[in-house]
C-alpha cells in the first residue's frame, strides 16, 4: 500500500499550470502557420517597378539599402523560402537581376538596381488565397526643390507635430514586426490587379514550347505502349508551368491538347505570340533499347554531327511540312527562310550549350555536347531555337520516367534553369547579341536612299558597312550588305 501511495502523481496547482502552458504551446505551433515566402511578382510602370512578396504569415523583416553597386536587400526573419529560383534576370529600366538565399535565420532577397533610387515599402492584409503581400516600389531620386516661403516650413512642421502617432510606411534599415497592415483603398486595389498597368509586363522573355507530335501523329511508340506525343504534350505543360513562376518569363504553348499541328502553324503561333526562344520538345527512340539518355540539337548549316542525329532529323520530319516564306524577293528569302543563317545559328548554339550544361546536372545525357541536323520544326524561325529530346522512350526505363511526375519536374527545372543563364548573358544585347543581314543585288534605276528607305536603315550606315564613298560605286549587279532592322523582322 505504501508503495503505490509513492507511485502516485501528485497535480498540484503549480503542476497543473505547467502541463496547461505545454498544451496550449503545442497547440499554438500546430494551430499558427509558419512565416513562408511564397511567391515574388515584378510589375512595371512609368514611374516606377513595383516588387510584391506573396506571405503565408508575414514575420519580422528588414529593408536596407545598399551603395556600390545599388542594391536593396530584404531579410524575411525565420521564414520558409517557397522561391523556386536563386538568381533571376529582369529586363527593367531599374531592377535588373533578383537574388535568393537562405540560412537558418532568414531567407534572403537582393534586388540589384540599375542606379541608386528611392524605395517605399507597405503591407496589405490577407487577400482571398490567405497570402499576406510586401510590397516594395523603386523608383528614380527626386529632384531636390527649395521652399519659396517660410510660412510653409512652419505649417510642415505644425502638421507633423500633430501626425507623430503616425508610423511611416517607409523601409527603413530597422527591422521591424508588422502589427497591422495598410487598408486597402481603390487607388490601391487597382495597382494590385494583375491586369493593371502596374502588372503589365512589356519587356516579359516569352518562351515558345513546342509539344512534338499530336493528333494523328503520335510520334514513337514506348515500350509500355507510351506515345511520343502524350509525354512531350505532358513536359511541355510542366516546363512552361516553371517558366511562368519565373519573374520576367512567361511561356506559351503551339498546342495544349491532343491535335495534329502542321509545321507552319506551329511557326505561326510563336510568332504571333511575340515568342523570344523557341524550343520543341520530343522523345528518342532507337532500335536498340538499351540507347538511353537525353540530347539537345540546334539546326545544322550543313550535315548532321552524326548518324543518329541525321536518323533521328530524318524520323521527325517525315509527317511534317516543308515551310518557305511567300511574298519576300529571292534575296530577303534566302536570308530569312531558315536558321542556316550565322546570327542565328551563333544564337541558337549558345542557348543550346548552356541548356545542355544545365540538363548535364540533373538528368542522364545521351550525348554530352549539342548535336546539330536537318530538323524541319527548326526552320523559318528567325529567334534562338533548339529541340529537346528528352529520354528514348523506346527504353523500358526511360518510357516510365517520361510519365513519371518526378522526372518531369526535374527535366523542366534544368531547362529553365539553362534558359535564365542564356537570359542573363544575352538579354541586354539586341537579337541576342546578333545582327542580322540580308545581300540585296543593286537593280536598274535602284539609287542608295531608296534601297536605305526600303529597308528601314539610314544611308550613313549602308555606305559605312559596304565601303561606298561616292555614287558611282552603286552600280547594276552589285551586292549591298543591309543590317536587317526590327521593324522588318517583326513583319515576318
Amino acid at each position: 500500500m505504501m508503495k503505490n501511495k509513492m507511485n502516485r502523481v501528485v497535480f498540484t496547482p503549480m503542476l497543473t499550470m505547467m502541463v496547461v502552458l505545454f498544451l496550449l504551446f503545442a497547440w499554438s505551433s500546430h494551430a499558427v502557420a509558419k512565416p513562408e515566402l511564397s511567391d515574388m511578382r515584378i510589375g512595371q510602370k512609368s514611374d516606377k517597378t513595383r516588387v510584391v512578396f506573396d506571405l503565408k504569415r508575414l514575420n519580422k523583416y528588414k529593408v536596407s539599402q545598399l551603395s556600390n553597386p545599388s542594391r536593396l536587400v530584404i531579410d524575411f526573419y525565420q521564414t520558409k523560402n517557397n522561391l523556386s529560383f536563386t538568381k533571376k534576370f529582369v529586363t527593367d529600366s531599374r531592377l535588373f537581376k533578383v537574388r535568393v538565399s537562405q540560412n537558418k535565420k532568414r531567407v534572403r532577397v537582393v534586388l540589384d538596381l540599375h542606379k541608386h533610387g528611392e524605395h517605399h515599402t507597405f503591407v496589405l492584409p490577407k487577400n482571398k488565397a490567405g497570402f499576406e503581400r510586401l510590397v516594395v516600389d523603386l523608383q528614380a531620386r527626386k529632384k531636390k526643390t527649395s521652399v519659396a516661403k517660410k510660412a510653409n516650413i512652419k505649417s510642415v512642421k505644425k502638421l507633423s507635430s500633430k501626425s507623430s502617432k503616425i508610423k511611416p510606411m517607409l523601409a527603413s534599415s530597422k527591422s521591424k514586426t508588422p502589427k497591422g497592415s495598410l487598408k486597402i483603398n481603390e487607388a490601391t486595389r487597382s495597382l494590385l490587379n494583375k491586369e493593371s498597368a502596374v502588372f503589365s509586363k512589356p519587356k516579359t522573355l516569352i518562351v515558345a514550347i513546342d509539344a512534338g507530335h499530336g493528333g494523328k501523329d503520335n510520334g514513337a511508340m514506348g515500350a509500355n505502349r507510351t506515345k511520343e506525343k502524350a509525354v512531350t504534350l505532358m513536359m511541355a505543360k510542366e516546363l512552361k508551368r516553371l517558366i511562368d513562376r519565373q519573374p520576367g518569363m512567361r511561356a506559351v504553348l503551339t498546342r495544349e491538347k491532343d491535335v495534329f499541328i502542321l509545321l507552319k502553324d506551329r511557326i505561326k503561333i510563336a510568332k504571333k505570340k511575340n515568342a523570344d526562344i523557341f524550343i520543341s520538345i520530343h522523345a528518342d527512340a532507337f532500335h536498340d533499347h538499351s540507347v538511353r539518355g537525353g540530347s539537345v540539337y540546334v539546326l545544322s548549316q550543313g550535315g548532321a554531327s552524326s548518324v543518329m542525329a541525321r536518323l533521328l532529323a530524318k524520323s521527325e520530319n517525315a509527317s511534317l511540312q516543308s515551310v518557305t516564306l511567300q511574298g519576300r524577293e529571292k534575296d530577303v528569302a534566302f536570308a530569312l527562310s531558315d536558321l542556316a543563317r550565322d546570327a542565328n545559328i551563333r544564337s541558337s548554339h549558345k542557348l543550346a550549350k548552356t541548356v545542355l550544361g544545365e540538363m548535364q546536372k540533373k538528368v542522364k545525357m545521351h550525348k554530352h555536347s549539342v548535336q546539330s541536323a536537318g530538323f524541319a520544326v527548326l526552320k523559318s524561325i528567325d529567334m534562338p531555337s533548339l529541340l529537346i529530346e528528352t529520354a528514348f522512350i523506346s527504353n523500358p526505363h526511360e518510357a516510365r520516367n517520361l510519365v513519371n511526375k518526378k522526372f518531369q519536374r526535374k527535366m523542366a527545372s534544368a531547362i529553365v534553369n539553362g534558359l535564365s543563364k542564356f537570359v542573363e548573358n544575352n538579354a541586354q544585347k539586341p537579337r541576342w547579341g546578333e545582327t542580322l543581314y540580308v545581300h540585296y543585288k543593286v537593280q536598274p534605276g535602284d539609287t542608295l536612299s531608296q534601297i536605305a528607305a526600303n529597308y528601314q536603315v539610314s544611308t550613313k550606315v549602308l555606305k559605312k558597312l559596304n565601303k561606298i564613298r561616292n555614287a558611282n560605286e552603286l552600280y547594276v549587279g552589285k551586292k549591298v550588305k543591309i543590317p536587317l532592322s526590327e521593324k522588318i523582322i517583326a513583319t515576318l
